[in-house]
């Protein structure tokens, strides 16, 4: 009896401990793996120009190539609890290359690569710029999630103008000179670029006079020029006669459609609806900033 009593209680220990927590480094785990400490996975540099092939041992990537890469994703099965039914195996995957060159991750045929969201773009294949990191995690039938892309900056200039820029009466768009050019670089369709403009304007009018400093941008590549119409007004009025009237205005502006290629970006400005005799309208200081960010 005492015999068949302590294969009793053995047995009820060892299920209790097959279904417990486990933990690393405590005694109380609260998961059911619980580590208090780091965690070491597989750590693999690859530098080729042409494939390469995620391995089942794989766990960080660092791409640092001097040319273009595909990095083909393993297939995995569909078929819950068989040998290549991986679902929930996760890859970090680093673009470091300092040549600028991109690493391409493709999905096994048939699977896709999903990035979620209110605008879903389900697809084979997604493309890293340097700098860029992935966290894939094998899903279900479909093939992967992709967990995260973090957007990153690419290239920025900056300009700051002090020097006073005397804007001329009409119906044509000055070129503020002092915060233009900005010069930046897009390496890739999909970029973002990011503009803001920001100054300060003084007028001197009659009394009661008033207008509008209206803001748009040009956009200049090689002989080519396209402009924006910007939502971008500051209105002001002068009280009394000969005054000098002061006043803050910005533009901000983003682009995502752009090719690849060197661009130039300046704000232009006009003066409109002017009413009374407005002396001379000048921009004492402006400042420019464009930013590149790729994923």
């Amino acid at each position: 009896m005492k015999r068949k009593l302590l294969f009793l209680a053995g047995a009820f220990f060892l299920s209790a401990q097959a279904y417990s927590q486990v933990g690393i480094k405590t005694p109380t785990p609260s998961s059911t793996l619980d580590v208090r400490g780091s965690i070491e996975g597989n750590y693999r540099e690859i530098s080729g120009s042409e494939t390469e092939t995620l391995m089942g041992n794989d766990y960080h990537i660092s791409f640092t190539g001097a040319s273009n890469l595909t990095l083909n994703l393993p297939s995995k099965s569909a078929t819950d609890g068989s040998a290549a039914d991986f679902r929930g195996r996760k890859y970090y995957i680093k673009n470091n290359s300092t040549t600028g060159s991109s690493l391409t991750l493709t999905a096994a045929a048939g699977q896709i690569i999903r990035s979620g969201g209110l605008v879903n773009i389900d697809s084979n294949t997604i493309v890293l710029q340097p700098g860029k990191l992935a966290v894939l995690t094998a899903g279900g039938a479909n093939g992967w999630d992709l967990q995260e892309i973090k957007w990153g900056l690419f290239d920025m200039a900056i300009v700051q103008g002090n020097t006073a820029q005397t804007v001329p009466a009409g119906n044509n768009y000055y070129t503020l000179i002092t915060d233009s050019p900005l010069t930046v670089t897009v390496p890739a369709a999909g970029a973002k670029v990011l503009l803001k403009f920001r100054g300060y304007a003084n007028v001197v009018g009659s009394a009661n006079s008033y207008g509008t400093l209206r803001l748009r941008l040009l956009l200049q590549t090689g002989t080519t020029s396209v402009t924006y119409d910007l939502a971008a007004a500051q209105t002001w009025f002068n009280r009394k006669n000969g005054a000098t009237v002061a006043f803050n205005f910005k533009a901000d502006y983003g682009l995502t459609n752009l090719a690849p290629g060197t661009y130039t970006f300046s704000l232009q400005v006009v003066r409109e609806v002017e009413s009374g005799t407005v002396s001379s309208l000048k921009v004492m200081r402006s400042t420019g900033r464009a930013d590149v960010f790729l994923k």
